[in-house]
């Protein structure tokens, strides 16, 4: 990382503003850089960067590797163990959400998915006379909303399995899971997820997934309206802007901007047990989507207390 600019600054100052230099370009290398290679990232001169990388070993904060490379240490493990140690998913939510809000003039919420539930664990009220009425601790069907769908999007096959078998059982209503399949598949394109009265007639949302440093999803944000002024048209225009709140949120939590993908395998034959669509007339809901070239390890959704995976269902 090269230094923002040449302005002639307190010593100490600049000392401070070049370590941080080092620190963030051997966390761009994580094998780690040559002296060489940290000059040309940096811009600081070969002499005065050995010097600091010296102090950085002392402190260890960098190391040498085997092969004289230089890369970041355990010492930076602790730090960044405090910061997320400190952080609140719903107090750091509120620095996103309270702008989010003012820029839509909408509802905005924060949910996390509770078994077959999505409950919302934050809100900011809307400041338009008509909104919609919702509460902290309020719960709705994961599978029919939209921040339901957006953290469904992202979890791993047997969360969706149990969802819909939950959801089934509640609802006695049938889905086809190649429909879940394809709907969850446009979410994870688009990076929003809709909600255009599916859930309650009269109301409409759009919400964006939230991940944790690791990758995961660990909750939704979402603003909703009424009917009256939200339609396919607005959600087009504010899931963008849904989705970049969601995005500041995820940074905050440590996110590197690469999601922890999740391994959710279509399934064909018969269908599964969810929702019904009421637009068509059918019994078949479409709600999640399987996901193209998916790797590595399998994110889980963050659970909540007993406390609060018991509330009761509650409508909007």
């Amino acid at each position: 990382m090269k230094m923002a600019n040449n302005e002639r600054k307190p010593d100490g100052l600049r000392a401070v503003e070049r370590t941080v230099a080092v620190l963030r370009a051997l966390a761009e290398s994580p094998p780690g850089a040559s002296l060489t290679e940290l000059v040309k990232a940096t811009e600081i001169p070969a002499t005065t960067l050995h010097r600091m990388l010296g102090v950085l070993r002392g402190t260890a904060l960098v190391r040498e590797t085997v092969d004289g490379r230089y890369a970041l240490a355990a010492g930076t493990m602790a730090l960044a163990r405090s910061y997320l140690d400190g952080l609140d998913l719903r107090q750091e939510a509120l620095g996103v959400m309270r702008p989010l809000s003012a820029q839509t003039g909408e509802t905005c919420h924060l949910g996390v998915l509770a078994l077959v539930h999505v409950v919302y664990i934050e809100k900011i009220d809307s400041p338009s006379p008509v909104r919609m009425y919702s509460r902290v601790g309020q719960t709705n069907p994961a599978l029919t909303t939209a921040i339901g769908r957006a953290i469904l999007a992202h979890s791993p096959a047997h969360v969706l399995d149990e969802v819909i078998e939950a959801h089934g059982r509640l609802s006695g209503e049938p889905v086809v899971r190649a429909d879940i399949d394809a709907l969850l598949a446009g979410v994870r394109a688009d990076g929003y997820a809709r909600d255009l009265q599916e859930s309650e007639l009269g109301i409409c949302c759009v919400a964006a997934p939230v991940f944790d440093h690791t990758g995961h999803v660990v909750a939704g944000l979402g603003i909703s309206a009424p009917a009256t002024r939200f339609d396919a048209e607005a959600a087009g225009r504010l899931g963008p802007q849904v989705r970049a709140a969601a995005a500041d949120l995820s940074g905050q939590l440590g996110w590197s901007g690469a999601p922890t993908r999740a391994i959710t395998e279509p399934q064909t034959g018969a269908p599964a047990r969810g929702v019904a669509d009421p637009e068509s007339g059918s019994s078949t809901r479409d709600v999640a989507g399987p996901q193209a070239g998916s790797g590595g390890r399998t994110p889980e959704p963050r659970s909540l207390p007993a406390a609060a995976r018991s509330l009761p269902t509650a409508a909007r």
